[in-house]
């Protein structure tokens, strides 16, 4: 049997405060060793309101990032985050298309963008043929992985997030980001 299930249109305007309530209403705390968050968002929240949320808890001393995009406001959240001492490093893996947008006549400049804020907080990016979406997360509460279908920018659709603490899954995928790192 199929389900077809249609949702009015609205627009969500970005707020990383809104995005990370919804967030807590759902979950009221991090995940432990053995705990698993599967949640689908209809359009409420995106990759950032986890981030926010995880920040709010803990420190963050290393995020990495493995997406298609980042979109410029939810650089500007990681920023903030990272000025406020909530966030240390982050390391951006993007696909390759967000490196191209900038070399498209500037229409975006998301990758320029990009660029600037890593240079000033001592980040780095890697642009890679990518389009997973996952982040890691070290903290001093331990290393937490959230798998998702949502990049790192606006994108006020459907998306499946999976969130958990797990030291060895965390690794794995600390690995692979680390191999494609050095493949340059």
């Amino acid at each position: 049997m199929v389900h077809i299930v249609k949702q009015k249109k609205k627009s969500i305007k970005f707020n990383v405060v809104r995005e990370s309530r919804l967030i807590e209403n759902l979950i009221e705390k991090l995940p432990d060793d053995d705990t698993v968050y599967k949640i689908v968002s209809f359009g409420g929240f995106s990759s950032i309101g986890f981030v926010n949320y995880i920040a709010a808890q803990t420190k963050i001393k290393k995020m990495e990032v493995s997406t298609l995009r980042v979109g410029k406001k939810h650089l500007k959240v990681l920023d903030v985050l990272h000025k406020k001492g909530k966030l240390d490093y982050v390391h951006f893996l993007v696909g390759s298309i967000m490196s191209n947008d900038s070399k498209v006549g500037q229409k975006y400049g998301y990758f320029d963008s990009l660029q600037t804020v890593c240079e000033a907080n001592g980040w780095d990016v890697t642009v890679y043929t990518n389009h997973s979406k996952v982040l890691l997360f070290d903290t001093e509460l331990g290393k937490f992985v959230i798998e998702t279908s949502s990049n790192l920018n606006e994108n006020p659709k459907m998306e499946q997030f999976s969130f958990e603490k797990n030291e060895e899954l965390y690794d794995m995928y600390h690995d692979i980001f680390d191999e494609v790192r050095h493949m340059r």
